[in-house]
């Protein structure tokens, strides 16, 4: 053989391979074709493992002489499908007899925790990366060919085995950046290539179980930490015992320079999910080296932005459909709750729609202070519309002196008077002011102005909508204040979490504004 380490350019003709299926929707997923020199192993495939904890729980329950799935399932509290998946897989390693008893070799595998299986040695693919000399944590046991229909220097033209309608698609060759791409294979050691069959074997291991689950439509619940092998002295095995012989770890053909297909998707939401390239599930490395080219290549950045965008759309457009769809319903239910003068003014309808909206969503990202934000702005354009409605006393206001006691005195005389309870600070405000401000017709006015000169107009007037309104809600200036406070957390950072009451709380303030809104259209 002669000597790998001597420097080797990648080629650009260099064969192309492919180990994993393509995503099904043609126009959400990325496909490229990557460099890797491919070594051809001796490595170990079936060593010594550990039992993961959920072999160990069923193991020792049908050793205490439960052994009905449905039994251990009711104990540990997963699916008896999933409970009869491990008892099936223990009887086939010899775990189990058929009747659910442990075997000499599942009585000394749960004393020991571990599985004394022999170790077997194969010939295998273990694959590197250019220039870094990095292993990939997968092994192969062939070289499976892509089918190939087109390629030149940046491109890839491959046809997939499909039924009927052709399925194409375009990959993207991804070249060592910089100078790596001139350097040569490197001979990895023993030690690193026991490592990547242990992690092909944990990879496989996570994937089939979760593959099990999707099936099955079970939870995710099998925990990869418990059932991975622990990383440790290659000599050794997880039971401490002599592992495989490292020396026996031999180089069989120099190594191939091979082009490997992945695939990536976008992910609901628009992330970029990035499966195995090796058919095992998902792959740290893999989402790594997307991510690098992508920031390294323009072609293949608007690639992946195309795909996510496009999820992202379809995305919006279920979520906007949904949203009509709710709308629609919850029209009808504002309709029976408030009468039909409800739909007269649009602005009102559409205020309350989105907080009932966002009630529903509950604690989604933002809805609180949206629900909030919503209920504050009924209060605004309420307390606008009394005013023009009901203009406060020119007498009071023309008479009233420019002080703060003086002021406080007023409101909360006018408040008193109209059984409001208290009235916060934040409602001391300058009545020559506000009015002031009132008759800007460009201006906007806040309720803190608004509602000290609706107290002043309410309090002789027994007509007044604010005298219904603290009948109702005798603290309403307080709850007011309080809602305030609410639409603003968000602004002012620091926001405490929300409690599943807040957003129903507003919303039962918003009707209270709603019902005296509707008379006033």
């Amino acid at each position: 053989m002669a000597d790998s380490s001597q420097p080797r350019a990648f080629p650009a003709n260099a064969r192309v391979v492919q180990f994993a299926d393509p995503p099904r929707d043609r126009d959400a997923r990325v496909c490229v074709a990557f460099p890797a020199w491919a070594h051809r192993v001796t490595a170990p495939v079936m060593p010594r493992r550990r039992l993961d904890l959920f072999e160990r729980v069923v193991l020792g329950l049908c050793q205490a002489g439960i052994r009905e799935p449905a039994s251990i399932a009711e104990r540990i509290r997963l699916h008896p499908r999933l409970c009869s998946h491990i008892m099936d897989q223990a009887v086939d390693q010899g775990l189990l007899d058929r009747d659910g008893e442990l075997t000499h070799e599942g009585r000394r595998a749960l004393r020991t925790g571990t599985l004394a299986e022999e170790v077997t040695w194969s010939v295998c693919h273990v694959f590197q990366a250019p220039g870094s000399g990095e292993l990939w944590p997968r092994t192969a046991e062939q070289l499976t060919n892509a089918h190939v229909i087109g390629r030149d220097a940046a491109t890839v033209r491959l046809q997939f085995g499909t039924r009927g309608r052709p399925d194409t698609a375009e990959a993207l060759v991804l070249r060592p950046p910089g100078d790596e791409e001139a350097a040569g294979p490197l001979r990895p050691g023993a030690a690193q290539i026991i490592e990547v069959a242990r992690l092909d074997r944990v990879a496989r291991r996570v994937h089939q179980v979760r593959e099990f689950e999707r099936r099955e439509k079970l939870a995710s619940a099998a925990l990869p930490d418990e059932m991975s092998e622990p990383a440790g002295d290659p000599r050794l095995a997880p039971d401490g015992t002599e592992g495989p012989e490292l020396s026996r770890v031999a180089f069989v053909d120099e190594p191939e320079p091979v082009l490997v297909v992945g695939f990536a998707e976008a992910a609901p939401g628009g992330a970029l999910r990035c499966h195995d390239p090796f058919g095992a599930g998902t792959n740290a490395m893999f989402q790594e080296l997307m991510e690098a080219s992508a920031r390294a290549d323009a072609e293949l950045a608007d690639r992946i932005r195309r795909v996510t965008t496009r999820e992202t759309e379809q995305v919006a457009h279920r979520y906007r459909e949904a949203k009509r769809d709710a709308r629609a319903g919850i029209e009808a239910a504002l309709v029976a709750e408030f009468g039909a003068g409800i739909r007269d003014d649009p602005g009102v309808l559409d205020l309350i729609s989105e907080i009932d909206l966002d009630t529903m969503e509950g604690e989604g990202p933002g809805a609180l202070e949206r629900v909030a934000q919503n209920s504050y702005r009924l209060y605004e354009i309420l307390f606008r519309k009394l005013v023009d409605a009901y203009p406060p006393p020119t007498e009071r206001l023309t008479g009233a002196r420019r002080t703060a006691e003086y002021n406080r005195a007023v409101i909360e005389e006018s408040a008193h008077r109209i059984g409001l309870r208290s009235v916060p600070a934040l409602f001391h405000t300058d009545l020559v002011g506000a009015a002031a401000r009132l008759n800007r017709p460009d201006a906007n006015l806040y309720v803190k102005d608004a509602a000290p000169l609706c107290l002043l107009a309410a309090h002789d007037n027994a007509d007044h909508p604010l005298r219904r309104l603290a009948a109702r809600r005798p603290d309403l200036l307080s709850a007011l204040a309080t809602l305030g406070g609410l639409r603003n957390r968000a602004a002012h950072a620091g926001r405490d979490p929300s409690t599943r009451h807040d957003a129903p709380w507003c919303r039962e303030l918003a009707a209270l504004a709603v019902r005296e809104l509707i008379p006033l259209r």
